[in-house]
């Protein structure tokens, strides 16, 4: 059973193109939605399951932890979505997007914690540019 996602409606083209998106404007939760759907959801899950243990730790030992469980889960991503690949489909441009999706997405949902000089404005920039560049980019069954 392949795991890797492909929009079948770009599936030629890769996930669609600007004009076919829409523009920028029309919400961030549509580009949000699109980047959690590159990132396998037990990754999303474990992620967020493990952060939310974080809070009750000792305060000096928060920030490493909050880098351990993103650098766990960078690297789970690409070995989870290439263990759960269909063996005859290409898959190794996947799993690039997917580990750039998931640093994208937990830099948008935890960058205040990971990061001292977090800013909600750029956070939006980088989600929305990163789903018009990987737009851009096929991603073949």
């Amino acid at each position: 059973m392949g795991r890797l996602y492909v929009d079948n409606k770009y599936s030629n083209r890769g996930i669609g193109t600007l004009r076919e998106q829409g523009a920028p404007q029309d919400n961030a939760k549509g580009y949000f939605e699109k980047v959690a759907k590159l990132v396998p959801s037990e990754i999303i899950a474990g992620f967020l399951a493990m952060c939310g243990f974080v809070p009750n730790m000792e305060e000096g030992s928060r920030m490493m932890t909050y880098w351990i469980i993103f650098g766990l889960c960078l690297v789970l991503t690409p070995i989870y979505l290439n263990y759960q690949a269909q063996e005859d489909k290409p898959k190794l441009v996947h799993l690039l997007i997917s580990t750039a999706a998931f640093a994208v997405w937990a830099y948008v949902t935890k960058g205040d914690v990971l990061l001292e000089k977090f800013d909600v404005s750029v956070a939006s920039i980088v989600l929305v540019a990163f789903s018009l560049v990987s737009a851009m980019i096929p991603l073949k069954k």
